[in-house]
């Protein structure tokens, strides 16, 4: 009796050119590039703080004009507004009103 021939799950052959997921026996696929970062390049910690102040200050104060002048007229608004409604319901707001108090 001769043992049975082992199968490879379903597995493509080395003809194949798509070959199987994680398989890295088969010929090598053209027009595929691939790239890594050297170990030496990939330090990102150690200028964190430092580029992040500077390249944070650069973005910021491209961007201030679109943030500040709103910020600015809202609060000048809300301060206006505050103290004419302080006004108002005081004393003299009401007398210049002319109504009682």
């Amino acid at each position: 009796m001769r043992p049975s021939i082992a199968r490879l799950s379903d597995m493509p052959g080395p003809k194949v050119y798509n070959l199987w997921w994680g398989d890295k026996t088969g010929i090598k696929q053209k027009g595929m590039v691939t790239y890594t970062i050297s170990p030496w390049q990939s330090k990102a910690a150690p200028n964190m703080l430092r580029n992040y102040l500077f390249n944070g200050y650069r973005r910021l104060s491209g961007e201030a004009l679109f943030f500040l002048i709103p910020f600015g007229a809202g609060y000048g608004i809300y301060s206006w507004a505050k103290s004419y409604d302080a006004y108002q319901n005081s004393k003299a707001g009401h007398i210049a009103a002319g109504a009682h108090h």
